[in-house]
Protein backbone atom coordinates (compact mmCIF):
# COMPACT_ATOMS: atom_id res chain seq x y z
CA UNK A 1 0.00 0.00 0.00
CA UNK A 2 2.88 2.37 0.73
CA UNK A 3 4.17 2.03 -2.82
CA UNK A 4 0.75 2.98 -4.20
CA UNK A 5 0.63 6.09 -2.01
CA UNK A 6 4.14 7.10 -3.05
CA UNK A 7 3.28 6.60 -6.72
CA UNK A 8 0.10 8.67 -6.45
CA UNK A 9 1.95 11.45 -4.60
CA UNK A 10 4.79 11.38 -7.12
CA UNK A 11 2.37 11.49 -10.06
CA UNK A 12 0.41 14.39 -8.55
CA UNK A 13 3.58 16.38 -7.88
CA UNK A 14 4.94 15.64 -11.32
CA UNK A 15 1.70 16.72 -12.98
CA UNK A 16 1.56 19.88 -10.90
CA UNK A 17 5.09 20.98 -11.68
CA UNK A 18 5.49 19.87 -15.29
CA UNK A 19 2.73 21.97 -16.81
CA UNK A 20 5.35 24.43 -18.04
CA UNK A 21 8.44 22.36 -17.46
CA UNK A 22 11.62 23.26 -19.24
CA UNK A 23 13.33 21.05 -21.77
CA UNK A 24 16.63 19.29 -21.11
CA UNK A 25 18.33 18.24 -24.32
CA UNK A 26 21.97 17.23 -24.73
CA UNK A 27 22.83 18.73 -21.36
CA UNK A 28 21.28 22.11 -22.17
CA UNK A 29 18.14 23.30 -20.37
CA UNK A 30 15.70 25.79 -21.84
CA UNK A 31 12.35 27.16 -20.75
CA UNK A 32 9.38 25.80 -22.68
CA UNK A 33 6.47 27.95 -21.51
CA UNK A 34 7.98 31.41 -21.79
CA UNK A 35 7.84 31.93 -25.51
CA UNK A 36 10.79 33.02 -27.58
CA UNK A 37 13.49 35.07 -25.88
CA UNK A 38 13.13 38.69 -27.03
CA UNK A 39 15.55 39.63 -29.78
CA UNK A 40 18.18 42.14 -28.78
CA UNK A 41 17.60 45.47 -30.52
CA UNK A 42 20.22 47.08 -32.70
CA UNK A 43 21.51 50.50 -31.74
CA UNK A 44 21.34 52.91 -34.63
CA UNK A 45 23.64 55.87 -34.06
CA UNK A 46 23.41 57.29 -37.56
CA UNK A 47 21.53 60.33 -36.25
CA UNK A 48 20.14 61.72 -33.00
CA UNK A 49 16.58 60.70 -33.96
CA UNK A 50 17.66 57.18 -34.90
CA UNK A 51 19.61 56.85 -31.66
CA UNK A 52 16.61 58.05 -29.61
CA UNK A 53 14.40 55.46 -31.37
CA UNK A 54 17.02 52.82 -30.51
CA UNK A 55 16.91 53.84 -26.85
CA UNK A 56 13.10 53.53 -26.91
CA UNK A 57 13.44 50.05 -28.44
CA UNK A 58 15.98 49.10 -25.77
CA UNK A 59 13.65 50.27 -22.98
CA UNK A 60 10.79 48.16 -24.40
CA UNK A 61 13.17 45.22 -24.88
CA UNK A 62 14.34 45.42 -21.26
CA UNK A 63 10.73 45.10 -20.05
CA UNK A 64 10.14 42.10 -22.35
CA UNK A 65 13.42 40.53 -21.25
CA UNK A 66 12.47 40.92 -17.56
CA UNK A 67 9.17 39.08 -18.17
CA UNK A 68 11.02 36.34 -20.05
CA UNK A 69 13.69 36.11 -17.35
CA UNK A 70 11.11 35.86 -14.54
CA UNK A 71 9.25 33.12 -16.42
CA UNK A 72 12.47 31.20 -17.08
CA UNK A 73 13.49 31.36 -13.40
CA UNK A 74 10.03 30.19 -12.33
CA UNK A 75 10.25 27.19 -14.68
CA UNK A 76 13.78 26.36 -13.59
CA UNK A 77 12.78 26.45 -9.93
CA UNK A 78 9.73 24.27 -10.60
CA UNK A 79 11.86 21.77 -12.52
CA UNK A 80 14.46 21.72 -9.76
CA UNK A 81 11.76 21.11 -7.14
CA UNK A 82 10.19 18.33 -9.22
CA UNK A 83 13.55 16.62 -9.74
CA UNK A 84 14.38 16.90 -6.05
CA UNK A 85 11.02 15.48 -4.99
CA UNK A 86 11.21 12.64 -7.53
CA UNK A 87 14.73 11.72 -6.41
CA UNK A 88 13.71 11.83 -2.75
CA UNK A 89 10.69 9.62 -3.47
CA UNK A 90 12.93 7.20 -5.40
CA UNK A 91 15.38 7.05 -2.50
CA UNK A 92 12.47 6.36 -0.15
CA UNK A 93 11.28 3.48 -2.34
CA UNK A 94 14.79 2.02 -2.47
CA UNK A 95 15.17 2.31 1.30
CA UNK A 96 11.80 0.60 1.86
CA UNK A 97 12.76 -2.27 -0.45
CA UNK A 98 16.16 -2.69 1.23
CA UNK A 99 14.59 -2.62 4.70
CA UNK A 100 11.98 -5.16 3.63
CA UNK A 101 14.53 -7.59 2.18
CA UNK A 102 16.78 -7.16 5.22
CA UNK A 103 13.83 -8.00 7.50
CA UNK A 104 12.96 -11.04 5.34
CA UNK A 105 16.57 -12.25 5.50
CA UNK A 106 16.66 -11.84 9.29
CA UNK A 107 13.33 -13.65 9.70
CA UNK A 108 14.41 -16.44 7.35
CA UNK A 109 17.71 -16.88 9.17
CA UNK A 110 15.96 -17.02 12.53
CA UNK A 111 13.47 -19.58 11.24
CA UNK A 112 16.21 -21.81 9.83
CA UNK A 113 18.31 -21.53 12.98
CA UNK A 114 15.31 -22.42 15.17
CA UNK A 115 14.42 -25.44 13.05
CA UNK A 116 18.01 -26.66 13.01
CA UNK A 117 19.03 -25.92 16.58
CA UNK A 118 21.16 -29.06 16.65
CA UNK A 119 22.88 -28.14 13.37
CA UNK A 120 25.74 -25.66 13.06
CA UNK A 121 24.63 -22.05 12.59
CA UNK A 122 24.31 -20.56 9.14
CA UNK A 123 27.21 -18.64 7.71
CA UNK A 124 26.93 -16.25 4.80
CA UNK A 125 28.80 -16.89 1.56
CA UNK A 126 31.96 -14.86 0.94
CA UNK A 127 31.23 -11.18 0.29
CA UNK A 128 28.54 -8.99 1.77
CA UNK A 129 26.14 -10.77 4.06
CA UNK A 130 22.54 -10.83 2.85
CA UNK A 131 20.49 -8.31 4.76
CA UNK A 132 23.46 -6.09 5.48
CA UNK A 133 22.77 -3.53 2.76
CA UNK A 134 21.99 0.00 3.86
CA UNK A 135 21.42 3.12 1.78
Amino acid sequence: MNHVNLFVAFFALTAAFTTNAGVLENGSWSASGCGVMPETPVIDSSSADAFNRSIGAINAWQKQMQVYHDCMIKEANADSLTINQAATAGQGRINEIVEKINAEVAAGKQKVEQSQSASPSLSPPPGAAPGSLTY
